[in-house]
Formats: structure tokens, C-alpha cells, sequence
């Protein structure tokens, strides 16, 4: 099975392709429909909004930290080793 995107149309039910491309007669697909209205785009922030949303954000307490760092190295401590694709 092989994979190609390409970005697409959709004009009253029917796909187009964006660039001169040739779909297939026939083929299986997988549809992702992007909402670019104004509404669906999240609006720009500055540094400043980012810092001041930052400081209200819940933090962990240091045994939370604590606990959720050992969780973590215990998960990284049973994955496997990594190998390299050219051995």
C-alpha cells in the first residue's frame, strides 16, 4: 500500500485537486477538512498575553514534580534500546 497527500478542493461534494494533479479513477481516502474561517483561527498573542495566561496556569506541587519525573524515567527505563536502521 502506498500514501500520497495532496491538498484538495471540495466544490459542492466534489474533489478538485489545488494543483494540477491527476487523482486516480478509482482509490480509498482518508479526509481532512481544514475550517479556515476567522471563527475556527485562533487569534495571534503576543509575549506579553502568552507570559500573563502562563503565570495563571495550575502548576505542580514539588512532590507532584517529583512523582511525575520517577514516572517518567521508569517509562524511558523499560523501552527498549534504541538500534540503528543501518545495522
Amino acid at each position: 500500500m502506498s500514501f500520497k497527500t495532496m491538498e484538495v478542493a471540495l466544490d459542492h461534494g466534489r474533489v478538485k485537486p489545488c494543483r494540477p494533479e491527476t487523482l486516480p479513477d478509482r482509490a480509498r481516502a482518508l479526509l481532512t477538512i481544514l475550517d479556515d474561517s476567522p471563527e475556527a483561527v485562533a487569534p495571534a498573542r503576543t509575549g506579553g498575553e502568552l507570559l500573563a495566561r502562563w503565570d495563571s496556569l495550575p502548576w505542580l506541587s514539588p512532590e507532584e514534580g517529583e512523582a511525575f519525573a520517577a514516572d517518567v524515567e521508569a517509562a524511558r527505563a523499560n523501552l527498549p534500546p534504541l538500534s540503528s536502521k543501518w545495522d
